[in-house]
């Protein structure tokens, strides 16, 4: 059996407005698509943390439970 390697490829437009905003918060050395992709993992643990106050459950419950 094959084991296949899913890749998601996401496009974007930005203005030149936000390309210098995305540029001012990236950190040294890093790329745009590096700082894109951790800006978009900070918001997810954000969302995720906020979600656990708000409903007494932790996702990490949820693990075993397989």
């Amino acid at each position: 059996m094959t084991k296949h390697n899913y890749t998601e490829l996401i496009a974007l437009r930005m203005t030149e407005l936000d390309l210098s905003k995305l540029d001012y918060i990236r950190q040294p050395g890093e790329t745009r698509s590096a700082a894109m992709r951790r800006l978009v993992n900070e918001k997810w643990f954000d969302e995720n943390v906020a979600f656990d106050a708000e409903h007494g459950s932790s996702i990490s419950d949820c693990v075993n439970c397989l």
